[in-house]
């Protein structure tokens, strides 16, 4: 039986914050637009997966000088948001410099701008199939409560997170590290700025032990309460030993977490997931966001290593909270508030563009005239080996970099684009250019070449560009 198709301007696929920009850009645009997303609530990783520090809203000056806004949908849900969350999310007396955004008023945020746009929200909907001709894709079917769905548009934007419809679609894409991508950052002489030096202040070999397909763990963020701020912060972001802590290691290895996923045995080093405790300061006095759990060896894209990724970090979760009690000072009366409903997934499928956003393009701030987004988030790779072997990072050269239009476009389907993490970059550029804030400012761009492709048929670089910096999202 034949589905009939429902007809749009502009299909988004996925409702986090690049899905929603995206979508918002769009219908404010005349389009008739559609965002299909597979949970109940819009924001993806900013609400379901509560991660509530939205990275990369202003530039990153190196000099000293202030930051400046980088405008557009990125500004605007991002003060919005850290607005009502003031009002609504935290005590009245709360410090407006260190509140947190709250991630379910920012689901409200987000669903807000969409319908005030004119935004179709389809929630509960997943992807499972395209059409497409040689150049285009012209339909995807969409699973339902009520069946399967046609929709059908003349431009589709995958924010899927996993490049969901680029693979389905038989469009080009990439997982993971590509093959010597840690040799450009040693050869081009990035190694020594960009190897953090966390783990016992050596600096690994960029080469070490990471193959092409490898990519960075998953984890699960939580927030706590009854945590002592002042007594934590000595311990926060450090290398934690048995002889800098004083941590009984016999009472420590009889713990019932320990040798469990992310626990096993590392020497002198405190056995952590991640190598270090990482917190955060939450919304309300005492509270915190944890982001500390890490799996490696998970592939976004596969259902079976999906599914064990889930099983291991939230196991990661409740071995943390026992953890943190029983052997951190500060946290003997933490308890559990919440943790994220989802997995965060760092690095999957990546669409193959008309041009691949390179590590050296981040790190040296280079300029594009086909610029429609901005970056300024560090090098930021989570070490695909996990803790023990160090990871991989370091500023930028410059305030922020461009991401060109290319980027979003894909390689084989002229009316298909890509915004958030699943651009066109590869995997050292990614681990910049994944971050929130730049995920709505890449959001906001497909969203406005989806636009302009519905009303011209081409992707008209000169008009788009105008269009975005009439709106406050390009400056330069």
């Amino acid at each position: 039986m034949t589905m009939m198709c429902k007809e749009f301007d502009t299909a988004v696929i996925g409702g986090g914050l690049a899905g929603c920009a995206a979508a918002i850009a769009s219908a404010r645009l005349g389009c008739k637009t559609v965002l299909i997303e597979q949970s109940g609530v819009l924001g993806g990783q900013a609400t379901l997966g509560i991660v509530t520090p939205i990275a990369s809203v202003t530039t990153n000056p190196t000099d000293g000088k202030p930051t400046t806004d980088f405008g557009g949908i990125c500004s605007e849900v991002y003060h919005d948001a850290k607005q009502m969350s003031l009002k609504y999310g935290s005590p009245k007396n709360s410090d407006p410099i260190m509140t947190e955004i709250n991630p379910h008023i920012t689901k409200y945020v987000l669903l807000k701008k969409c319908l005030d746009s004119g935004v179709e929200v389809m929630f509960h909907a997943t992807v499972t199939d395209s059409v497409q001709t040689d150049t285009k894709i012209t339909s995807v079917t969409v699973s339902t409560k009520s069946g399967s769905r046609c929709i059908a548009a003349k431009a589709f934007i995958d924010a899927s997170g996993d490049a969901d419809l680029v693979r389905m679609s038989g469009a080009p894409y990439h997982i993971g590290c590509e093959e010597n991508a840690y040799a450009m950052l040693k050869d081009e002489g990035f190694a020594k700025s960009h190897v953090e030096t966390l783990f016992d202040g050596k600096q690994d070999d960029c080469n070490v032990n990471i193959t092409s397909g490898q990519m960075q763990p998953v984890s699960v963020f939580f927030r706590i309460g009854g945590v002592d701020r002042e007594r934590v912060s000595e311990l926060n972001n450090r290398v934690l030993t048995y002889e800098n802590t004083g941590i009984d290691r016999e009472k420590l290895e009889k713990s019932a977490f320990f040798g469990r996923c992310g626990f096993e045995p590392d020497g002198d080093r405190i056995p952590m997931p991640q190598g270090r405790v990482l917190v955060f300061p939450g919304s309300a006095p005492g509270t915190a966001a944890i982001n500390m759990s890490r799996v490696i060896n998970i592939d976004a894209t596969d259902c079976d290593s999906l599914n064990m990724g889930e099983y291991l970090a939230q196991e990661q979760v409740i071995n943390l909270m026992d953890f943190l009690q029983n052997f951190v000072p500060g946290f003997e009366n933490a308890y559990l508030l919440e943790s994220a409903n989802t997995l965060g997934i760092r690095e999957s499928a990546r669409m193959v563009g008309r041009y691949m956003l390179t590590g050296a393009d981040v790190i040296e701030c280079r300029r594009f005239d086909d610029a429609v987004a901005y970056g300024s988030y560090i090098i930021d790779i989570h070490n695909p080996n996990g803790s023990t072997s160090g990871a991989i990072g370091g500023k930028i050269n410059e305030d922020y970099y461009d991401i060109p239009l290319r980027c979003l476009c894909s390689a084989k389907y002229s009316n298909l684009f890509a915004a958030g993490r699943c651009i066109s970059a590869d995997h050292v550029a990614h681990s910049s250019s994944r971050v929130q804030g730049t995920c709505l400012m890449t959001g906001e761009a497909a969203g406005t070449a989806a636009a302009v492709i519905c009303g011209t048929g081409e992707t008209d670089i000169t008009k788009i560009q105008a269009i975005l910096r009439k709106n406050g999202a390009l400056f330069a």
